[in-house]
Order: C-alpha cells, then sequence, then structure tokens
C-alpha cells in the first residue's frame, strides 16, 4: 500500500498549493475577502479531498475488508482510471476468479459424491467371495483404474449347475462402469430362462446392443459348471484367452475362446458356442482381463499374454489353493508394474479343481 499512500500525498500537496495561489490572488485584488476566500478553500479542498479520494478508497477497503473476512462483498462499480479504479478493477477481478473458482469446487465435490455413490453401487453388484461349489475352489478380484471400472465377474447359481463369467468393457471409467452394470443385469435377469452359456449370452447381446453406443462393446468369457457331473463348459465372446494348467502334465494351456464381443452385432448367435473343457484334479483354470496382459512398467515394457503363461506354469505346482496361485500371480504382475501407474482396469480369476470341496446340501 505504499504506493497508494504516496499517490495520494501527491494529489493533497498539489490540491495544496492550486488552493494557496488561487487565495493570494483572490487577496491581491479583493483584500477585504482574503479571510472568509481562504477559510472557503480550505473547507472545499477538505470536501473535495473526502469525496474525490477518502470515501472511495473507504468504499473499496470496506469491500475488501469483508471478502478477507468471509463476509458478503458487492462489486465495485466506478468510472475512475485512477490508482482507486485501478483497485476497484482488481477487486472485482479477484472476485469474479474466486467466484469461478468456488462453482467449480462445488461441482466437483458433488460429482464426487455421486462418483461415490456410484461406485458403492458397482461395488455391492461384484461378489465380494465366491459361493461354495462342490468339486471347485475359486479366488477372484477387480482392481479398477479409476472411479468406476469396466471390468466385472459374477457367480450365478442355477439349480445344479453354477454359470461363472469375467468380462471387459472397452475402455474404463464411468462410461465402461455403466455398461459393466447393464450387461451384469441382464445376465441376472436371463439367468432362469436359459440352459446354457450359449442361449445366454446370445439373449444378453440381442438386449444389450440397442441400448449402448455403437462404440461401446464388452468382451467377456462365460463358464458353466456342471455340480454332479463335475463337467465345465465355456464359450467366448471375444475375450482374452483362457489358461488351463494341467496338473497331470505340468503344463499350462493357452486356449482361445473364441466368438465375438456383445454389444458389436445385432445378432451374435452363429458367432459363438459353449465347448467343453476336461478338467481333471488338482488342475487350475485361470481368467484375466487385458490390464493384466497389456500391463506396462516405467519404460514401457509389455506384460504378454506369453509371459503371464508361464508365470502360472511356474507358480501353480506350488500352489495348494486357488487363493495361493491367486496371490503370487497378482504379486508377481504388480511388481512387473512397480510405481508405474495402472492404466487400465485389472481383474483376475482363479479356479481349482478340488474334489475335496464338498458342499453341505442342508444349509
Amino acid at each position: 500500500m505504499r504506493w497508494l499512500r504516496k499517490e495520494l500525498f501527491r494529489k493533497f500537496l498539489s490540491a495544496q498549493i492550486l488552493f494557496l495561489i488561487g487565495a493570494i490572488a483572490v487577496n491581491q485584488f479583493y483584500p477585504e475577502w482574503a479571510q472568509f476566500t481562504i477559510i472557503g478553500l480550505i473547507l472545499t479542498e477538505s470536501i473535495c479531498f473526502f469525496l474525490l479520494v477518502t470515501r472511495p478508497l473507504k468504499k473499496v477497503l470496506k469491500e475488501f475488508k469483508a471478502l478477507l473476512v468471509g463476509k458478503n462483498y458487492n462489486r465495485i462499480y466506478t468510472e475512475k482510471k485512477d490508482e482507486i479504479g485501478v483497485m476497484a478493477h482488481f477487486f472485482n477481478g479477484v472476485t469474479k476468479s474466486l467466484e469461478r473458482v468456488t462453482a467449480q469446487i462445488k461441482a466437483h465435490r458433488r460429482l464426487s459424491s455421486e462418483l461415490n455413490t456410484a461406485r458403492k453401487i458397482q461395488q455391492d453388484v461384484i461378489p465380494q467371495k465366491a459361493p461354495e461349489i462342490p468339486g471347485l475352489d475359486i479366488m477372484a478380484k477387480t482392481k479398477p483404474a479409476a472411479e468406476l471400472g469396466g471390468d466385472a465377474y459374477s457367480f450365478l447359481p442355477q439349480n445344479d449347475q453354477t454359470f461363472m463369467y469375467i468380462g471387459d468393457v472397452t475402455g474404463h471409467g464411468i462410461p465402461s462402469g455403466l455398461v459393466m452394470m447393464v450387461v451384469d443385469t441382464l445376465i441376472h435377469t436371463f439367468i432362469d430362462q436359459v440352459r446354457n452359456g450359449h442361449e445366454l449370452l446370445s439373449l444378453t447381446n440381442k438386449y444389450l446392443k440397442p441400448r449402448i453406443q455403437t462404440t461401446m462393446f464388452m468382451t467377456l468369457m462365460m463358464l458353466r459348471y456342471e455340480h454332479h457331473d463335475q463337467k465345465l463348459h465355456y464359450t467366448g465372446a471375444g475375450h482374452e484367452t483362457l489358461l488351463h494348467y494341467k496338473a497331470k502334465e505340468g503344463i499350462c494351456e493357452n486356449i482361445k475362446g473364441g466368438g465375438i464381443a456383445l454389444g458389436m452385432v445385432p445378432d451374435n448367435t452363429k458367432l459363438i458356442k459353449e465347448t467343453h473343457l476336461p478338467v481333471e484334479e488338482g488342475d487350475f483354470i485361470v481368467l484375466y482381463t487385458d490390464g493384466i496382459v497389456e500391463a506396462k512398467n516405467e519404460t514401457g515394457e509389455m506384460y504378454s499374454i506369453e509371459q503371464f503363461r508361464k508365470l502360472v506354469e511356474e507358480e501353480a505346482p506350488k500352489a495348494q489353493t486357488a487363493e495361493e496361485l491367486f496371490n503370487q500371480l497378482s504379486t508377481k504382475v504388480l511388481h512387473f508394474l512397480g510405481d508405474f501407474t495402472q492404466e487400465d482396469d485389472m481383474t483376475l480369476l482363479v479356479i481349482k479343481k478340488d474334489a475335496r470341496i464338498t458342499v453341505d446340501e442342508n444349509k
């Protein structure tokens, strides 16, 4: 404020000099009026100084004070182009910026609240743990890259069999999360109207296609497990490969699921099929999304499907349970990523064929 005090002092001093010159002139030509003239000039000078400088300055300072203490303030409207005008313009600019920032903060808080609600709903949709299925030991988790994820998995019991799926919507974030929830809802809606994975995915695709954008689709791998016969079947819808570790042979096969992603064509009936997958005691089935096999580290190196297959083949013989293999796989993949930011949703589902696991039907 030093510059303002100097400027006000300069103006006041200039006014004093002008008023004194005027008083001297009056005294020279009209001596009898000199005393009254000087008093009048001084009073006029004081009033002008108050009206032109002190009063506008006081108003500006008042609004500044209100702003600083968080009280209601008013914009300052003036046509002055001097220092007072500069201060008023500065004040108006600051308050306009503050109002814009405040509005953005409120909008961000509202959006964050809505995203938290949507995330909670999505978390409730994804199972926290696998159901008890005779002959199978299962472990699954998903790790979204944003508030909402496009990856999903679920388990759907149906009489003496259970459907299981893992899916991945294009992209990630809010649009993907919404499509994921639509697909999951459709699958749960039609589960009691179908006999196998082919019928379920055909019906889901029929009602999904008209309801999403042409650029959005979801790849998916559907498993169907028959409890009594303990037979496993799979139906691919353009998803990543299925990894099958054969315990007796000690090898891990990379099996293509085939098919076409949900939402790409109006009718996928002839493009997908259900296939039987022979599994024996001790075998592992590993399902995953591309967030794992396309993960990149800080050097830009991408984790490949072949690396992941070899990792399963290496770790599966050491694992006694699905959870143990799951933990080893996820730990190694995250170690590969290092401190690099996760770019895509990551979901992993591990199944072990274990005849020792039985279900109490009286529960």
